[in-house]
């Protein structure tokens, strides 16, 4: 059995198509590849501005943050400082208060008792006085 002659150049063209096809595929795959990679570039580019944006605003904000750390550090000293003067003022104002109270109780003992020696004496005054408008009518 002869092989027609028809056979050879069909395999023949068959194969030129099947490497005409798996050289496009590579020359689609070798495209892609370019283009994805050209992607994946541009995108460390913008993550490399991210990140050193990122860090710009990390450096500043840990520079605020120390900053309010140390404001809220002098401020806590500060307003102990202030509590304890405000005690000790405190603990003065208690002790005039004491001495004012002693002295306020002593000041309304004697009080009474001068009014206790006012009204005891009250008689006697009223009796010296009747003594003087007697004495007044006579001369």
């Amino acid at each position: 059995m002869d092989t027609p002659a028809w056979i050879g150049p069909t395999i023949a063209i068959s194969l030129v198509v099947i490497a005409a096809s798996f050289l496009v595929m590579g020359a689609v795959a070798l495209a892609l590849g370019h283009g994805l990679w050209r992607i994946s570039r541009e995108a460390r580019a913008k993550l490399a501005a991210l990140t050193a944006d990122a860090k710009s605003a990390t450096a500043r904000l840990k520079g605020e943050l120390d900053g309010y750390a140390d404001l809220a550090t002098e401020t806590r000293l500060k307003l102990k400082r202030g509590v304890d003067t405000v005690e000790g003022r405190l603990q003065d104002l208690d002790a005039l208060v004491e001495v004012l109270q002693e002295e306020a109780e002593e000041t309304a003992l004697d009080v009474a008792a001068l009014v206790r020696t006012v009204r005891r004496s009250g008689g006697l005054l009223g009796a010296a006085r009747q003594a003087m408008r007697r004495r007044r009518g006579r001369d």
